[in-house]
């Protein structure tokens, strides 16, 4: 059979277009954002929703508790109900693997990824994140996201002394760790088998000579391990610890004022805390338009009020948390110090391996 030059020419055109229009050849989603970020304000946003309406989809994969991820998809549902999210919560080691591991046979997921601050680095070796410049970023301390655009921290967690103000006077309570020594507390005090938090800051803050020491002193004094911070909070409302070492502040105040526990919170110094979960589009995005519109959201003021609501620490400028007692603590005076990633290859495998001899296996002599 004779083929024409036409024909020929035809299908040349035709396999080029097949060829450049597969994955293979296709832009990446960082590619894609930047070229977009370039754009005014108001053409940037309409870009980002043409896009994300022809896409239809975003899949998420989130190590934030539920009832935040929930707030989220449903907040950003209500704004760009022409997007269908799909939210997987993936947690600790394990969820890092499962994101690691699919990245590297090619079948990652997600179009947006989250992690603890322990494990961010691990992502970013993998190379599983893409650059993305959100505008948002302005409304945060520089702490909170990557200078490169590969991740961004909407919240922080704190860790504060919590007692039961039944069984505890709050005149004598405890106001500082060196407090907990007291033998008058001696099996009343409860810490939960993962303090990571706490450990990392003690051995930043104090060094690990005092941190050992210290440990060793506190589960001499009957400090009892429990696993899971919420479990700390049910106790002490029941009246059955008088003390936990660790607590979530936003968690105590949650259950003081929904509850009606009777419990009530100190803040030591320092307070020890950590950056938030960190968050960052995959290089692998097929869903980059959305993905970017998801990223902006939860950084935005009202994703920032969605997570405070839920009993998340803000760290956008200007947004309180859901309580009081844990809203302007820069201005009430709190010593606040966050780990993030900078500080993990100082303190991670020194305080894990202090936290598996003392607090777990109680080699306290």
């Amino acid at each position: 059979m004779k083929i024409t030059k036409s024909a020929r020419l035809l299908l040349t055109v035709a396999w080029f277009a097949a060829i450049y229009s597969s994955p293979a050849f296709a832009a990446s989603a960082e590619d894609l954002l930047a070229e977009i970020n370039k754009l005014p304000a108001s053409e940037r946003q309409k870009r980002l929703e043409e896009g994300a309406k022809k896409e239809g989809a975003l899949t998420v994969y989130s190590n934030q508790g539920l009832d935040t991820i929930r707030a989220y998809s449903e907040g950003f549902a209500k704004k760009y109900p022409f997007v269908k999210v799909d939210s997987t919560r993936l947690q600790g080691a394990k969820g890092m693997e499962r994101m690691l591991l699919e990245h590297r046979i090619g079948k990652l997921q997600a179009d947006v990824v989250g992690v603890d601050f322990d494990n961010i680095t691990e992502l970013l070796k993998g190379g599983v994140l893409g650059r993305y410049d959100s505008p948002e970023k302005k409304a945060y301390p520089s702490q909170f996201w990557d200078k490169d655009g590969r991740w961004y921290v909407t919240d922080y967690t704190l860790v504060v002394i919590g007692y039961n103000s039944k069984l505890v006077n709050p005149a004598e309570a405890p106001k500082s760790y060196a407090d907990l020594l007291n033998p008058k507390w001696k099996n009343d005090i409860s810490i939960d088998t993962e303090p990571e938090q706490a450990v990392f800051v003690w051995l930043l803050d104090w060094g690990e000579a005092k941190t050992v020491e210290y440990m060793k002193a506190l589960m001499r004094n009957g400090a009892v391990p429990r696993r899971g911070h919420t479990l700390q909070v049910q106790l002490l409302c029941s009246g059955e610890t008088k003390i936990a070492v660790e607590v979530y502040p936003a968690r105590i105040a949650q259950m003081k004022h929904e509850k009606g526990c009777p419990i009530e919170m100190v803040f030591p110094n320092p307070t020890p805390g950590s950056l938030g979960s960190h968050s960052g589009i995959a290089k692998s995005a097929a869903h980059p338009h959305a993905a970017a519109l998801y990223l902006d959201y939860i950084l935005s003021a009202e994703g920032a009020t969605a997570l405070a609501k839920n009993g998340g620490l803000p760290a956008r400028k200007g947004v309180k948390g859901a309580y009081e007692e844990v809203s302007n603590l820069d201005e009430k005076g709190i010593r606040m110090i966050l780990v993030g990633p900078d500080k993990m290859p100082v303190v991670k495998d020194k305080g894990y391996k202090l936290i598996e001899e003392i607090i777990i296996r109680k080699q306290i002599q």
